[in-house]
């Protein structure tokens, strides 16, 4: 990730942003899929992976955040 570490730190912020949207569509496609007595496993698989993204993503921020060398 080049450019100045706000930059870098935004940007890790606005994924995370994009992530929780994605997350809040993830979930209620699986709650209209229930609904309809579909199969939910590809719809859970993939918010899945959207929760293990953002997971990863907020131990890199906490992470950023903490280090004194991106003060």
């Amino acid at each position: 990730m080049a450019g100045s570490t706000e930059d870098r730190f935004d940007a890790l912020e606005a994924r995370i942003a994009a992530l929780e949207a994605r997350r809040v569509n993830q979930v209620l496609l699986i709650e209209n899929e229930g609904r309809c007595d579909q199969d939910t496993t590809e719809a859970e698989r993939v918010l899945q992976e959207i929760e293990d993204e953002l997971a990863a993503l907020r131990v890199r921020t906490a992470t950023f955040a903490s280090d004194p060398r991106h003060s």
